[in-house]
């Protein structure tokens, strides 16, 4: 079968070959990765011992540079949200917020989203692929682009390299075809990391499966669906998957077709950290500081042998009676007779010009990664002003914005075309939706009960000021914010027209948040009207997600004596001219 030969051949050419990007330059995603799982495991390839034996030291000046950086993206699933462009959709938004919240506790999306950030900052690159009932991410050491010059995925084939048990096949008999033939034939006890690998032995066996998602020949693809016809010359986006016979099995089959058909897309999302350099695979933290990290190596390494030899104690003489050597042949209280014996000086010579080379490639690799004091968060140099280093914070965390959006991005299109239709539909066959444990959002829709029950109880309440309406509502909200769980009654007709959107709450106008809360602080200090000052305080407050409705607040009643006190000592002052003018007359009377 010609499908098996393609898939053989594309992987081959991938992982031995290289693609020229430009006129005298080659490039090999396989080498590339794979210098860069070295890097990260702090492996060097030809072993730790150099070529005299001493042990060579791996000085890591990456790993806490990702580390700031993933810290300084501070991205969390609690940021993201559903909303609709409609006002009537306000309590469906928030039921739909409930359930989204639930789902992503349940499925532990938190731990998903920790290991995209950390994947897109080391890495440079993220693939999410759709499964049933959600997503999971592509491990890039097993996944071969087939085009490496692609802009996108949407430009090229690519095939996934998967080791499955029994019982995971097992999972999919409903869905792939020829299982039992595959848990007969192609099974092996060993298990390899990647295709190339070493293999090592275990005592359960595993099945080597394939899957190429990316255009075939129609011809190709009737085949694997095992029916004739089908044009050589047409060709179309399909998935098919096959299962490969164990390594060093000589069989004329080379193993099983367990799915073939055709897809209207390609089932990914993709994120990449840097920018696009004529290949797919972008630019991580590790591809970015892999000289600086080798000659790191280089110089500790140096140091480290340097400073051995250099703490070495040595004498010279010409005597040949003298002790060869003090430590062994002399004890404590021993005579040496000798004219000339002195100590050699064996202090390392260029420890300076490397200590040097070090600081020099240190602020190169802090200029790279972004990684300068402000962002670590070690402490500047004692006479830097505290609004300069506010404003260097500003300044260094606008690329961490960047980097935030261009993941938001990507995050709030998997969300709104893989979760929130399985999700709406999953709502609209639910006859009563149980959400529990989240205060936040069950304080929202209790909030929201509370209105609607004072709004049917209207008549049976009577006459009532404005402060009987808030102590009603506070102690309707008590009562029932008692309860851990929301049990909520639901129609199919209630989401009838509803269509929702996520929203990354940390992206778009939050990224500023900062600037806009030293603004606010400027004005607050210069309001001199209380009433308005008192409204910016609670704006500030609100941008803080402070929950100013839960504070204690001030009587109507003294409220309002307190601003007009303060109204009638700003007429006061207007009317004698000012504190500004009696302060400046001072002087003038002290000199009379």
């Amino acid at each position: 079968m010609t499908i098996f030969k393609t898939i053989e051949n594309e992987i081959r050419d991938f992982t031995e070959g290289d693609v020229e990007i430009f006129e005298g330059y080659r490039f090999s995603q396989y080498k590339l990765v794979k210098r860069i799982v070295y890097y990260q495991n702090q492996v060097y390839p030809k072993g730790k011992l150099d070529s005299h034996g001493d042990y060579k030291y791996w000085f890591d000046i990456i790993s806490p540079r990702c580390d700031s950086e993933i810290k300084n993206i501070d991205f969390d699933r609690k940021d993201i949200e559903v909303y609709s462009d409609s006002v009537a959709d306000a309590t469906r938004v928030l039921i739909a917020n409930g359930y989204l919240n639930k789902w992503m506790e349940d499925t532990g999306q938190g731990e998903q989203i920790n290991e995209a950030v950390e994947q897109g900052t080391s890495w440079g690159n993220v693939v999410w692929k759709k499964v049933k009932g959600g997503y999971e991410i592509v491990d890039l050491k097993n996944f071969y682009v087939i085009n490496q010059t692609a802009k996108t995925l949407k430009d090229t084939a690519v095939i996934e390299r998967h080791l499955m048990t029994q019982s995971e096949l097992r999972e999919k008999k409903n869905i792939w075809n020829n299982i039992e033939e595959v848990i007969k034939s192609c099974g092996a006890k060993e298990f390899s990391a990647t295709k190339e690998a070493d293999i090592q032995e275990t005592e359960n066996p595993y099945y080597e499966i394939f899957e190429r998602n990316g255009e075939v020949s129609e011809q190709q693809l009737f085949e694997a669906q095992g029916k004739g016809g089908g044009s050589e010359d047409k060709y179309v986006l399909a998935k098919i998957v096959i299962a490969g016979k164990p390594r060093g099995k000589n069989t004329k089959d080379a193993g099983y077709v367990l799915y073939a058909e055709k897809i209207s897309k390609m089932p990914y999302m993709e994120y990449h950290r840097g920018r696009y350099q004529g290949r797919w695979f972008r630019v991580g933290m590790y591809e970015l500081l892999m000289d600086i990290q080798t000659r790191s190596n280089e110089i500790g390494n140096q140091i480290a042998r340097g400073l051995g030899w250099a703490s070495k104690t040595i004498f010279r003489s010409k005597d040949k009676v003298i002790a060869q050597n003090v430590l062994d042949d002399l004890t404590s209280g021993d005579i040496i007779r000798s004219e000339d014996i002195q100590q050699v000086n064996v202090r390392m010579e260029g420890l300076d010009q490397l200590i040097a080379d070090w600081n020099r490639l240190m602020q190169m690799a802090d200029s790279l990664s972004n990684s300068y004091e402000v962002v670590t968060g070690e402490s500047l140099p004692s006479n830097t002003p505290f609004r300069l280093g506010a404003m260097l914070n500003q300044n260094a965390n606008k690329l961490f914005d960047f980097i935030r959006e261009k993941l938001t991005i990507a995050l709030q299109d998997l969300i709104n075309e893989w979760i929130l239709p399985d999700l709406l539909d999953d709502l609209k066959v639910e006859e009563v939706l149980r959400i529990m444990g989240d205060d936040k959002w069950l304080k929202r829709y209790y909030e929201v009960l509370v209105n609607s029950w004072y709004i049917r109880n209207l008549i049976v309440i009577g006459p009532h000021t404005q402060e009987d309406v808030d102590a009603l509502k506070q102690a309707k909200l008590a009562e029932i914010m008692k309860k851990k769980e929301a049990i909520i009654p639901l129609r199919k007709e209630f989401w009838k027209d509803f269509q929702p959107r996520a929203k990354v709450v940390i992206a778009g106008e939050n990224v500023s948040l900062m600037a806009e809360l030293e603004t606010l602080s400027n004005f607050i200090n210069l309001e001199m009207d209380p009433v308005r000052r008192t409204a910016l305080i609670e704006l500030a407050m609100k941008k803080k997600n402070i929950d100013i409705e839960s504070l204690p607040k001030t009587p109507p009643e003294q409220a309002m004596a307190v601003a007009g006190r303060g109204s009638q000592q700003q007429q006061e002052q207007v009317m004698s001219g000012g504190p500004q003018r009696s302060q400046q007359a001072a002087p003038a009377g002290a000199r009379q």
